[in-house]
């Protein structure tokens, strides 16, 4: 990525500071000293940063923060300042400025503030194009290294080409209907629909109509003719998610289907001819039910031409950090909020559980994280402080410098939102017009006690 920086200051004694300051470093630096210019030049992921002074005679730099964030959000953008104005600074930060510098520039201040602010306008370009990829239609992703994944990836891999129906066996949440469509998305079918059921989930009064369709006619309701899934599915993939449920009479009917490859609508006396991979999926193994009488036995070694076993969770912890960064990037995707960076400590946590749900639990927290910023059952250690409930006005101790009057006055903003909202942390963060997690990152920074603003 290319270290781009667009310098703007109206004063220029402070313009050839800079270029003496960025004279032998990897930065490419442009300067301008009329804002107006150097906001025309800019466009929506456009890859640097943008350093700004604060009073200028066309536009001052809070316009400048504005008019960047209308062409991109995410631009970062650093503002000058040389006359110690606390409220300038704090008003900068809130308009959106990434940092703040003093005049005179301090070379070494400079130069870090960039390369922070470069790697953020780096990690924000990569992250659009990683969200782009999360919102368009894409194929199914196993996602997994453990020796059981890989080894799953390579059947399913090894079979998809073959019309042979596949028996998914797996304990719920380990991922049957993304694995039946891992195999359809590998296979010659891939073009045509993939059509998934839970025969679990219909009702037993509606399953023949769902599975097989129904002439007009059929049954009080059926005003018209209806393909029912497993013509809907011509040509592709229909995988029969918890097929143990399916009632016998069903299974009869299913079993023609497979040995005639045509399907016979309820209130019919035609058959019409079906082209379908077969794929179904179980959470027991069916053998036991046909020893019960409980599953047709013609049908199951219809159905189990390829076995396909699920590794559950627990049973392949070293991939919870893989599993569980994605989800969370899934969901700071889908809420529009930051992408947060997992701690490992919280990765900790997570591989010693039981994981009784499997992945569908690993995805269920990850989305809790994202929205709370908290696992289940996690308790928060806040460290007892004792505070003026009545609240009062702020005053700046002497001897601090800026970034510090900053920090103090942030910190007081931050308990005066938590006041106004009994604790509250959405309409707190809302309030401040800062994300959720920074807000989280603004009370561990500072100590706040939330716990002390409820009444």
């Amino acid at each position: 990525m290319k270290k781009e920086i667009y310098f703007c200051d109206d004063d220029n004694n402070i313009l050839y500071a800079m270029k003496l300051i960025m004279h032998k470093t990897p930065f490419k630096a442009t300067f301008f000293d009329d804002p107006i210019e150097m906001i025309s030049q800019l466009k929506p992921d456009w890859p640097g940063i943008i350093v700004t002074d604060l009073t200028m005679p066309k536009i001052n730099g809070f316009e400048v923060i504005e008019r960047v964030k209308n062409i991109d959000p995410d631009i970062p953008v650093i503002v000058l300042t040389g006359n110690g104005d606390i409220g300038s600074v704090v008003k900068a930060l809130r308009a959106g400025a990434y940092d703040f510098l003093e005049k005179p520039l301090s070379k070494d201040y400079l130069i870090e503030s960039a390369k922070r602010a470069l790697e953020k306008s780096f990690l924000r370009l990569e992250n659009k194009v990683l969200r782009r990829k999360v919102t368009s239609p894409k194929k199914a992703n196993m996602l997994g290294q453990a020796t059981a994944m890989l080894k799953l990836k390579e059947i399913c891999k090894n079979v998809a080409n073959s019309e042979a129906s596949v028996m998914i066996i797996g304990e719920t949440g380990t991922g049957k209907e993304v694995t039946a469509k891992f195999i359809h998305d590998n296979s010659d079918r891939a073009d045509n629909v993939f059509t998934a059921i839970n025969c679990g989930a219909v009702p037993e009064n509606l399953m023949d109509s769902e599975l097989f369709g129904h002439e007009a006619g059929a049954f009080t309701g059926a005003a018209k003719s209806r393909k029912g899934k497993i013509e809907q599915s011509h040509g592709g993939t229909l995988f029969l998610d918890e097929v143990n449920s399916m009632p016998m009479a069903m299974q009869v009917k299913l079993l023609r289907v497979l040995e005639e490859r045509a399907v016979e609508k309820l209130g019919g006396n035609s058959l019409t001819k079906v082209d379908i991979r077969l794929i179904a999926a179980s959470q027991v193994d069916l053998k036991e039910l046909v020893k019960d009488g409980q599953f047709r036995e013609d049908l199951y070694y219809r159905l189990n031409v390829i076995p396909v076993r699920l590794p559950a969770l627990r049973n392949r912890r070293e991939d919870i950090p893989l599993l569980f960064n994605h989800f969370v990037f899934e969901y700071c995707t889908q809420y529009n909020r930051e992408i947060i960076e997992v701690s490992e400590d919280t990765i900790s946590k997570l591989i010693v559980r039981e994981w009784e749900g499997n992945v569908r639990e690993l995805r269920n927290i990850a989305e809790r994280f994202v929205i709370t910023g908290f696992l289940p059952d996690e308790e928060i250690d806040f460290n007892e402080a004792e505070i003026d409930s009545q609240g009062g006005s702020f005053s700046v101790p002497d001897g601090l410098r800026l970034p510090e009057m900053v920090g103090a006055y942030e910190k007081y903003l931050i308990e005066e939102e938590f006041k106004k909202n009994n604790g509250g942390v959405e309409n707190t963060y809302q309030g401040l017009g800062i994300p959720r997690k920074t807000l989280y990152d603004k009370i561990k920074k500072y100590n706040i006690n939330r716990k002390l603003f409820k009444s």
